[in-house]
């Protein structure tokens, strides 16, 4: 097999490229200069006659990322190089991709400057544009919209050639053949009037980066206004006025004209203000804002003065086009000079804020207002708000009247925080107002409050209570929260926001926990979870006896609070005393009930376990065995979902504390790891009997505490069968006794049956009279309030006299159609 050396390919190619460039390079000169080689002879020269290729890896490497080949082509390596089969190599650079031809132009078109130039006529003005347009796409017709399809064109033209014209989509377009530029010139009428107005004529024009206008009117003296205009010039010709003007990015220009006005003696300039101050009362001074409002005639003022009064510090002046004020003395007189960046005339606005200290005292405050200068008129109005809560009392005014504060202007009212105690207005100066201001002492508000709190506490047998404490807080300055915990207490987490947190313990013992500022929703605080859960140890439970608990006390108030508790199943629990409010199944003594709200952690995992949705209503009373699983208390108004996120705190009890070694710790300076999480996974199994309390309105001095009663199960099982042996060992006792007791209410009965047969008339005649059942309801009405007994009595009579009467009735309904029909059941016949 031959091989052809890699160089000798190369040769090959570039001698091939090479004369088909000088071939195309001189296609339109002679043919001098040519290299004519016999075909024989090149095939000699480059070995095409060989079988095989030889390349390099790296040129290898390269035309496979040139052809942009998925599969690599067959080939073998020797000698690290590759080699490949002729009929391989033609088929791998048959597949490499052609250069670029070069970029797609951005726009097909371009029109970058357009020219109107107008000549006006008695009715109609002529208009030509000059548009220079940039064709970019190639080997394409393009049509460029020139002008709105409602012009009224006369000639369009693209150089001195009549131009392809088509109307399409509301504009004229031109066609264009090919890339290139072209200027396109438009000539078309546009309807004006020289005698009738309005004088004005508007113009639709073609969005350009450039836009010129020049129009002619055949008028003398005249001035131009165009509002599209960045800059406008006025070139005055025998009997015309032409105008030219640069004009901004828009789709018309609106041009209109009148006659030069006559040049006159300048007037004086003429000020008139209206003043309109708010006046707030702080806690030491009275803070003024005026606003001044000129009404500037005839001519462009500069500056305008304001006179202070003594005792009044300027803080600050503004206003639209107000440069640096300064203040100045003229004739023992304090004097503000606001000075304009530019000439103000018709209406201007100047803001001035003052403030005026109290006396030592705070009575006789006087306030007298700014004073306009130079001013033909000034009048204004006085409104005055309260920012503290001091008694402001208007002792005396001079020059002003007292007006509801519904009538003074907008502005005062809009500008005004709080709602205006008092309003006031004048028509000149001199004014003064005298206020007399009683300062009073302030009392303290929460700056936090606690809005629900949910307490769980876990009793085990061995005498360890672990309780988990969710504030929902509500805070917006308050920096920690303090709570009085137990002596001997480990606190094993402290999260607030669910975020854990590092905790402290003040030199009072009270655990600090730092607070965040609750965020604003809806112009209300919103809460946020404090979270708590601490350890304490009290003596393990014994057949009998109290076991007690007692919350830590908190320095907020709390709205609501709801406290479950967990004890030990074997245990009977017969009398709850507590501070708070007991739901009411164990209001009283819980002795032969046996009232039970058991608890089932391991079928409350299953249920969870089965089931990816919250824990509904029949999964909660497979969880809840015994008594009803929800709660009510007679005295402390619960709404469903409270009860219901109580029951969640309650399920998840367990779950929180094995998932606190889960939880990411808290850094602190210095890269520690923050206290008050726990280190380790802990596992305590919730299981057992669950009570609750509850209390609303908690100060943080209020006892919260709850002491109950235990004893064993097989305690009370003994203690029913001694009181069933103790009754039956009475009973036999007083056998004797019992059967004289059975005689004597066994005469009493006979003497009541014979005293019945003896009335039995009369009480027949009151059973069946009609009025009976409504006696007996007025009897129940009565009573109601008055004995329960006696009301049950009545009821019961009521209703078997009803029923007494339906019997009656259907009896006697009977009777009359068993009369009405013969002995054979025909009818009977009256004769």
């Amino acid at each position: 097999m031959k091989r052809i050396p890699v160089v000798a390919v190369m040769i090959a190619l570039l001698l091939a490229g090479g004369s088909w460039i000088a071939a195309n390079a001189q296609s339109e000169s002679d043919d001098a200069g040519k290299l004519t080689v016999p075909w024989s002879e090149f095939k000699k020269l480059v070995n095409l006659e060989d079988d095989d290729i030889v390349l390099s890896l790296e040129t290898f490497q390269k035309l496979l990322a040139q052809t942009g080949a998925q599969a690599t082509p067959p080939h073998t390596v020797k000698g690290g190089r590759v080699v490949l089969t002729r009929a391989d190599f033609n088929k791998l650079v048959d597949q490499m991709k052609p250069p670029v031809s070069g970029a797609t132009p951005p726009f097909e078109h371009l029109i970058t400057k357009a020219v109107y130039s107008g000549k006006m006529k008695a009715g109609s003005t002529e208009f030509k544009a000059v548009f220079d347009v940039h064709v970019l796409a190639r080997n394409a017709y393009v049509r460029v919209p020139i002008l709105p399809a409602s012009t009224a064109l006369a000639d369009m033209r693209v150089g001195d050639a009549p131009a392809l014209v088509v109307v399409e989509g509301g504009y004229h377009h031109v066609v264009l053949p090919q890339a290139g530029e072209y200027v396109v010139t438009a000539t078309y009428s546009v309807k004006s009037s020289l005698e009738k107005g309005p004088h004005r004529i508007d113009l639709a024009i073609a969005q350009t980066p450039i836009t010129l206008l020049a129009l002619e009117v055949p008028l003398e003296d005249i001035d131009f206004e165009i509002p599209q205009a960045q800059q406008i010039v006025t070139e005055k010709r025998p009997n015309a006025t032409v105008v030219s003007a640069v004009i901004g990015q828009g789709s018309a220009i609106s041009v209109s004209w009148r006659k030069e006005a006559a040049v006159v003696e300048k007037v004086p300039t003429k000020l008139y203000a209206e003043v309109q101050h708010l006046i707030s009362i702080q806690d030491d001074a009275l803070k003024t804002h005026s606003v001044v409002n000129y009404t500037i005639l005839h001519s462009e003022v500069d500056a305008v003065r304001v006179a202070i009064p003594d005792g009044v510090n300027v803080l600050s002046v503004s206003g639209e086009g107000v440069g640096d004020w300064q203040e100045t003395t003229e004739d023992d007189q304090r004097v503000l000079v606001v000075p304009f960046t530019y000439g103000k005339k018709g209406a201007a606005s100047v803001s001035i804020t003052t403030e005026t200290a109290f006396s030592e005292s705070g009575l006789a405050s006087v306030f007298s207002g700014v004073r306009t200068l130079d001013t033909v008129r000034e009048n204004g109005f006085i409104g005055i708000e309260l920012a503290t809560s001091a008694e402001v009392v208007a002792r005396e005014s001079d020059g002003l009247e007292a007006i509801a504060v519904q009538k003074l202007p907008a502005l005062i009212n809009n500008r005004s925080a709080r709602p205006l105690i008092m309003g006031f207005k004048y028509l000149k100066h001199p004014y003064t107002l005298v206020f007399d201001i009683t300062k009073h002492e302030k009392i303290a508000v929460p700056v936090a409050t606690i809005h629900s709190a949910s307490v769980v506490t876990l009793f085990t047998e061995d005498g360890k209570l672990v309780h988990r404490l969710v504030y929902q807080v509500r805070n917006s300055a308050k920096q920690f929260l303090e709570i009085q915990l137990p002596a001997k207490t480990d606190v094993w987490s402290v999260f607030v926001d669910n975020q854990p947190v590092e905790s402290s313990v003040s030199k009072k013992g009270m655990l600090l926990v730092p607070l965040i500022r609750s965020r604003s929703v809806d112009n209300r605080l919103d809460t946020f979870p404090v979270e708590v859960i601490y350890c304490t140890v009290r003596e393990r439970f014994s057949p009998f006896g109290t076991q007690a608990s007692l919350l830590p006390s908190v320095d907020l108030l709390t709205s609501q609070l709801i406290w479950s508790v967990y004890l030990p199943n074997d245990y009977s629990y017969v009398y709850f005393k507590s501070t708070l409010e007991k739901e009411e199944m164990i209001r009283g003594v819980n002795v032969s009930t046996g009232k039970r709200r058991q608890y089932d952690e391991d079928a409350m995992r299953a249920l969870r376990l089965n089931s990816s949705d919250q824990v509904g209503q029949e999964e909660m009373q497979k969880a809840y065995k015994g008594e009803d699983f929800k709660s009510s208390f007679r005295n402390v108004p619960m709404e469903r979902d409270q009860l219901a996120g109580q029951m969640n705190a309650e399920l998840e009890f367990s779950g929180r504390l094995e998932g606190l070694a889960d939880a990411p710790p808290a850094a602190v300076a210095g890269g520690a790891i923050s206290t008050g999480v726990l280190p380790v996974q802990i596992r305590v199994p919730t299981s057992g009997q669950v009570y609750r309390f509850a209390r609303t309105i908690i100060q943080p001095n209020d006892p919260l505490s709850f002491s109950v009663v235990y004893t064993r199960l097989w305690v009370i099982e003994l203690l029913r069968w001694v009181l069933v042996a103790l009754v039956a060992l009475i009973i036999y006792l007083s056998r004797n006794r019992l059967t004289g007791i059975g005689r004597q209410l066994g005469e009493r009965v006979r003497s009541a049956t014979q005293w019945v047969r003896r009335h039995e008339r009369i009480l027949g005649r009151y059973a069946q009279s009609a009025m009976t059942p409504f006696v007996l309801l007025g009897l129940v009405l009565v009573f109601r309030n008055v004995s329960l007994f006696l009301t049950m009595l009545f009821f019961f009579l009521l209703w078997v006299s009803i029923a007494y009467h339906a019997i009656r009735l259907w009896k006697r309904r009977v009777q009359m159609r068993s009369v009405s029909k013969g002995p054979a059941g025909e009818p009977e016949v009256t004769r």
